[in-house]
């Protein structure tokens, strides 16, 4: 059980803030390599595009991208700067829910580490991608729950939080209905009715922008979640289970559970700790990935630095922090960018993320192109990635296209015929004629872009004309 502490215990912010520094200064070193990932340089260009929705993600990355790049331009460093603040900002809210518990400044300083050094969180925030804000995003949802079940919460600022954060990701809605549920069985005193319909005026608020724009684009996203392309962060519901345990650090792990049971325990935090425990479930059940349970298991972890502090002793504690740092050193030497390209390449590291293979072939591709691109008046390329880093790095170049997810949105105004395809073979190219391979691409590490073929083609009809089925390719 918690202590119901009606004066909490002094906020431990130097040493919470040393945490934050210590995990900052690790992902700032790392940042630079290998290079632009495929999904960041389509982030990258929804920032240009900036409106109420897209086909796989919410608003809000894209308006983080925007201002990334009124502050940074196109570095790389910068761009993941953001994502990186993500990650120290839920380093902080962990402590805040150890305090808010009536945890001690040691029991903050506990789930200040635990959640700032989760292998989920280190090796997410080194990539641009909503992941790292609906980890913000949910763990204020919660947290700010948390303080409504414990009688000093707000509810404007839940409504807040809920509509940034569905504005971030769709996977929040299984933790509201979680959360909702939980309530409704437990805490039905707390719901007060004209706070509960604030706060959803307020979400709902927020979230006008993008149900306009899926409105007027016949519902993509919805169609999109139903029938999701494969992807290589696809895994079977055993390695969902392992994933999950990892990312929360196997030697951290029961903290976790110990924190979900402890706030179930308490009645006045059961809905809280109910929603905490029953996510991971929830989306082994609706075959969702493992990441997306991410954050109510570090507020998981966070709730039980508590039940840690106590059960602690200086000897059990030097062992099972042994351990921890153990296992963050290697997911830190293996999992993050930490080695020199080639070195890492050599090992098979490269060969074995499939995150680090799309950040190595960039570099390469583009000089191709523009090689390659005299004389055509388009640039069709297969994937985001491809035209991202075209579109962003590319110099003296025609129009880019791509008919992948949003992209399909933005197909430039291009009235010539010769087009030069980047990724496409002669059978996937049934939408031009006269192809003729030009050039293979050669990146000299690992990279899932590695041999991608160059063609010329002429296009069967205007690039209008032949969109629908440039676009059917990424269908």
């Amino acid at each position: 059980m918690f202590g119901r502490h009606e004066r909490l215990e002094r906020l431990a912010v130097w040493p919470v803030l040393v945490v934050v520094a210590a995990r900052s200064a690790l992902e700032l070193a790392v940042a630079g390599r290998y290079g632009w990932q495929r999904d960041e340089l389509y982030y990258a260009v929804a920032g240009r595009h900036l409106q109420g929705g897209y086909v796989e993600f919410p608003p809000v990355t894209a308006l983080v991208s925007a201002l990334a790049r009124v502050f940074y331009g196109w570095s790389l460093v910068g761009f993941r700067s953001f994502v990186i603040l993500a990650g120290a900002l839920v380093t902080v809210t962990a402590a805040l829910v150890a305090r808010e518990l009536g945890g001690s400044r040691y029991a903050q300083l506990l789930a200040a580490v635990l959640v700032g050094f989760a292998p989920i969180l280190l090796i997410t925030n080194n990539l641009f991608q909503p992941v790292s804000f609906d980890q913000l995003t949910t763990m204020v949802v919660l947290w700010l729950a948390l303080r409504l079940a414990r009688g000093r919460g707000s509810w404007p600022l839940l409504g807040l939080a809920i509509g940034v954060g569905l504005e971030t990701k769709y996977t929040l809605a299984v933790v509201l209905a979680s959360l909702v549920a939980g309530f409704a069985v437990w805490r039905r005193d707390a719901l007060e009715p004209r706070g509960l319909l604030l706060a959803a005026g307020i979400a709902v608020a927020l979230m006008i922008p993008n149900l306009l724009w899926e409105a007027t684009h016949t519902w993509t996203s919805v169609r999109f979640f139903l029938n999701p392309p494969p992807s290589a962060s696809d895994e079977s519901r055993p390695q969902y289970f392992l994933n999950v345990v990892f990312g929360a650090n196997p030697v951290a792990f029961p903290v976790a559970v110990a924190g979900a049971v402890a706030l179930f325990r308490d009645l006045l935090t059961r809905p809280v700790g109910f929603a905490a425990a029953a996510v991971v479930p929830a989306y082994f059940l609706l075959g969702g990935k493992s990441y997306y349970a991410a954050p109510a298991v570090l507020f998981a972890l966070a709730a039980g630095a508590l039940p840690l502090e106590r059960w602690a002793t200086a000897r059990r504690l030097w062992l099972v922090g042994t351990a921890f740092a153990l296992f963050t050193l290697g997911t830190v030497l293996t999992e993050l960018p930490t080695l020199p390209l080639h070195t890492a390449d050599r090992h098979g590291i490269i060969a074995g993320r499939s995150d680090f293979e799309s950040e190595t072939s960039w570099h390469w591709l583009v000089p191709d192109v523009e090689r390659l691109a005299a004389g055509a008046d388009v640039v069709i390329a297969s994937n985001y990635g491809e035209a991202g880093a075209l579109q962003l790095f590319g110099h003296g170049l025609p129009a880019i296209a791509s008919g992948d997810v949003t992209m399909r949105y933005w197909r430039p105004k291009v009235t010539g015929r010769h087009a030069l395809l980047i990724g496409f073979d002669q059978a996937s190219a049934g939408f031009c004629h006269d192809y003729r391979l030009v050039a293979r691409l050669h990146v000299p590490v690992h990279s899932d872009e590695q041999s991608a073929p160059i063609a010329t083609c002429s296009l069967n009809g205007s690039l209008a004309d032949v969109w629908p089925e440039i676009t059917a390719q990424s269908d």
